[in-house]
């Protein structure tokens, strides 16, 4: 009898180690997502959207610096890292070294916005006045606001601006671009830099919230700028290519299967798309809209 019990324990414990795993599929699984912080609005609008067609997938997401998120793709700690610049040669090279190749999905085009006080006289500023602020030839007695230390935001004006020593500059790091918004409405001398979904979406509540709170800057890719000349980060002076500070969105990955593929390709297909033009932001792969009228008479 005992030895029977013990043979029947053993298939039981046979059975239960090979059973296969739940398998990873596009509407039931459980991935990590890091996504740099000044993206959490478009972030947070393609999630909800993708949980509405696959109530059961499961998509944890950490926001954070971009170079941190990177790292941790890197790590394998990951699925998805979601940033706004391409790999590095360094990131690449991990990739080679896997034998994976680098494919970057890219899902919109985004603009990081220059925000300020309402009681600041400014109303808006040319690349040429901003980099003299950077380098603490002008406004010596204002803030430039971030998000954080390491900031994309930051790191995309010392490559834009094409800054050389940033320890010039009179920098302030705020803890989230929520934060740069609240500081900023709380100080005058102080210019803001925030992704600019934070404050594109206009059917969105705390996105007309925040607008309402500070004062959006124009701004001119041109040295002597005229009053025609500045713009800000709408969706039409995005579209039109006209806005200086646009960057894009890029989603990066090891994992081309399972549900990391299928979000990936659910924000860069015609859902997805729709979310971020809804969002205020341009779609990378904007469909064409257009009616198809039948001239045929009705019988």
């Amino acid at each position: 009898m005992r030895k029977f019990l013990l043979l029947l324990l053993c298939a039981l414990l046979f059975l239960k180690c090979s059973k296969p795993e739940k398998p990873d599929l596009p509407n039931d699984g459980e991935i990590t997502i890091a996504a740099d912080e000044s993206l959490k609005p478009i972030v947070e609008a393609q999630i909800m959207a993708y949980n509405a067609h696959y109530p059961n997938a499961i998509l944890h997401v950490k926001y954070m610096p971009e170079q941190k998120a990177m790292a941790l793709l890197m790590q394998d700690s990951v699925d998805i890292a979601i940033g706004t610049r391409e790999a590095t040669e360094n990131e690449k090279a991990i990739f080679a070294s896997r034998k994976i190749a680098y494919l970057p999905a890219k899902m919109a085009l985004d603009g990081v916005a220059l925000i300020t006080n309402h009681e600041n006289p400014i109303e808006h500023i040319s690349l040429k006045e901003l980099k003299e602020i950077f380098e603490g030839k002008a406004y010596t007695d204002y803030k430039l606001v971030f998000d954080n230390s390491n900031s994309s935001n930051l790191n995309y004006m010392i490559q834009k601006l094409n800054i050389q020593d940033i320890k010039r500059a009179n920098i302030f790091a705020a803890n989230g671009n929520k934060d740069v918004i609240d500081y900023i409405e709380k100080n005058p001398k102080a210019i803001g830099l925030i992704g600019g979904n934070w404050i594109s979406d206009l059917d969105d509540k705390n996105s007309r919230t925040f607008i309402s709170r500070i004062k959006v800057l124009g701004v001119s890719a041109f040295d002597n700028p005229g009053d025609n000349d500045y713009y800000k980060p709408t969706t039409e002076s995005l579209r039109a290519r006209k806005y200086p500070l646009e960057r894009r969105v890029y989603l990066h990955t090891m994992d081309h299967y399972g549900l990391t593929k299928a979000f990936i390709r659910f924000c860069c297909a015609q859902i997805g798309q729709l979310v971020v033009e809804k969002s205020g932001l341009i779609p990378y792969y904007i469909y064409p809209k257009g009616v198809i009228i039948n001239k045929e008479q009705v019988k």
